[in-house]
C-alpha cells in the first residue's frame, strides 16, 4: 500500500521564519549520575546507558533544554546536528541511502517531504515505536501522518495550528470581538470594513499562502464533516471535484476576496508586507500557521500582549469547528547505533512537564495529550480543541505528494485573477492526487 506512492513532495513553508544556518552541536561527555525531577515532582532515574547517541533536528532551541541533564542521568553523550529544517531533510535523505542517518532525527510529516515520516517507514527505514509508553499520548488525529500498518513511527515533540491571529487595539478600536461561527464572522468583517480597516490580509504574491485559509477552512469541512474522505478518496470512492467539503471551503475562501474583505488586489501583496498590515494596525487580521506568530508580535507595538488568536469557523455551528493541528516528529533510525539511548531520549522528554517546556521554548503548543499545558494566549485558545479531539492535520500532510499543494498554489492563483474556476481548481488537484498515487 504504502509502496505504491509516489512521494516527490515539498516540505511546507511558514510564514515569515527565518532559517537557522548548518551548525553542530555537541553535549557535555558523561557525567555522574543523577536524579532528576519528574513530572510530578518525583525523582526518577534512567537506565545507565552509555555511549554516544547522534541527534539531527532543525532547532537546538527544544533539545538543548535536556541534553545536560539527560547525559548526567544516562551517561549518554548526546551528539547534535541542527539545521533548517529543508536543508536538514535533503541531508536526512542521503544519510539514509548510504546507511550514515543519526539515531534519532527529526522527519516531516505524513508525506510532506522525501525524507517525512512515512516515505520512510515505507523503506524500512525506521524504527516501529508502537510499544514505547508514550504512544498512548499520542493523538488519533495524528494516525494518518505516523502510522502505517497498525505501527506507529514517530514521536511529535510539539505542533503548529492554522489559527486567525488579530491585532488587538483594531479589535477594540472597532468594538468587536473574535467570532466562533461563520456568520458571526461575516459581521466582524462588515464592522471592520465600515471602519476603513482591511479586515483580513492576503498576501497571494507569495503563491504558498494560497494554502492558508482553504487549509483553515478544510479542518472543519472536510476532516469535521466529511471525515472519511480521505479514506474515500485513496479507495477510488470520491474526488475532490464530488467533495461538498472542499467546493464549499474554496467558495468561502475565493468568496472573501470577490466580497472585499481581504488585501485590495492580495496577488500583488507579499506575505511579509500582508503581515506588517496586521502589526501596524491597516489590517486586523491574518491567517497562518501559529509557527508564524511570534514575527508577528515582534511587528506589533504592543507584542505578544497585543496579538490575540481565534479559530476560523466555517459553519454557523461553532461546536463543528476542527482546527488544523500538524506536529513536528523525531523519529528513530532502523539502523540506530545507540537504540536503546534513542527510545530512552524520548521516554525522557515524554515528561508532560518535558513536552510542555519543550513546546513553549520554540512558541508552539505541546502534541501529546497528557502534556501540561503552556500558559500562554495561543495555548488558551487551542486547549478546548484538543481536549475535545477538534483537530485535524493541515490538508497538504495528509495528500501523497506535493503535486497536490502545487495544483492548489497554481491554479488557485489563477481562480483569484478571474481565469479559472473552481471546478478548474478541484479537477486540478483531482488529477495531481491521481499523479502521486501511480
Amino acid at each position: 500500500m504504502l509502496a505504491s506512492l509516489r512521494r516527490h513532495a515539498t516540505a511546507f513553508a511558514s510564514a515569515g521564519l527565518a532559517a537557522a544556518l548548518l551548525a553542530g552541536c555537541s553535549a557535555s561527555g558523561a557525567q555522574e549520575p543523577t536524579a532528576a525531577p519528574s513530572a510530578e515532582g518525583e525523582t526518577t532515574s534512567a537506565p545507565q546507558l552509555g555511549g554516544d547517541l547522534t541527534l539531527a533536528t532543525s532547532s537546538d532551541l527544544g533539545p538543548k533544554l535536556f541534553i545536560d541533564d539527560f547525559t548526567a542521568e544516562t551517561g549518554v553523550n548526546v551528539k547534535g546536528t541542527y539545521a533548517e529544517a529543508g536543508a536538514l531533510g535533503e541531508q536526512i535523505r542521503i544519510q539514509v541511502t548510504s546507511g550514515t542517518a543519526p539515531d534519532l532525527f527529526r522527519s516531516a510529516p505524513g508525506y510532506a517531504a522525501p525524507s517525512s515520516v512515512l516515505n520512510l517507514a515505507s523503506e524500512g527505514a525506521l524504527r516501529d515505536l508502537s510499544d514505547q509508553p508514550w504512544a498512548e499520548h499520542v493523538p488519533e488525529s495524528f494516525s494518518r501522518l505516523q502510522s502505517a500498518d497498525g505501527k506507529t513511527y514517530a514521536f511529535p515533540t510539539y505542533g503548529q495550528a492554522m489559527l486567525a491571529f488579530y491585532n488587538k487595539d483594531v479589535f477594540e478600536e472597532v468594538g468587536v470581538e473574535p467570532p466562533t461561527t461563520w456568520p458571526e464572522f461575516i459581521e466582524v468583517l462588515d464592522e471592520l470594513k465600515a471602519a476603513g480597516k482591511v479586515p483580513i490580509a492576503l498576501g497571494l504574491a507569495d503563491n504558498y499562502i494560497m494554502q492558508f485559509l482553504p487549509f483553515a477552512l478544510a479542518g472543519t469541512l472536510v476532516d469535521g464533516l466529511e471525515p472519511d474522505f480521505y479514506e474515500k478518496i485513496d479507495a477510488g470512492e470520491t474526488s475532490f471535484v464530488e467533495s461538498e467539503g472542499w467546493r464549499k471551503t474554496f467558495e468561502l475562501f475565493f468568496g472573501l476576496i470577490e466580497d472585499g474583505y481581504t488585501t485590495p488586489n492580495p496577488l500583488g501583496m507579499p506575505g511579509d508586507p500582508a503581515m506588517q498590515s496586521v502589526g501596524n494596525g491597516e489590517a486586523a487580521i491574518v491567517v497562518m500557521p501559529s509557527a508564524a506568530s511570534p514575527v508577528l508580535a515582534g511587528l506589533m507595538a504592543g507584542g505578544e500582549e497585543r496579538m490575540g488568536s481565534f479559530a476560523v469557523p466555517a459553519t454557523d455551528d461553532a461546536s463543528e469547528t476542527v482546527v488544523p493541528f500538524t506536529p513536528d516528529y523525531l523519529v528513530v533510525n532502523a539502523d540506530a547505533k545507540n537504540p536503546d539511548a534513542a527510545l530512552a531520549f524520548l521516554e525522557y522528554i515524554s515528561e508532560p512537564e518535558r513536552t510542555a517546556q519543550w513546546a513553549e521554548e520554540v512558541g508552539a503548543i505541546p502534541a501529546l495529550s497528557n502534556a501540561e499545558p503552556v500558559d500562554n494566549e495561543l495555548n488558551e485558545t487551542m486547549q478546548p480543541f484538543l481536549a475535545d479531539g477538534r483537530v485535524a492535520p493541515f490538508s497538504n500532510h495528509g495528500w501523497p505528494g506535493g503535486q497536490v499543494s502545487g495544483a492548489l498554489m497554481e491554479v488557485g492563483q489563477q481562480v483569484a485573477e478571474g481565469s479559472k474556476s473552481i471546478d478548474d481548481l478541484l479537477t486540478a488537484m483531482d488529477a495531481a492526487y491521481q499523479e502521486a498515487m501511480r
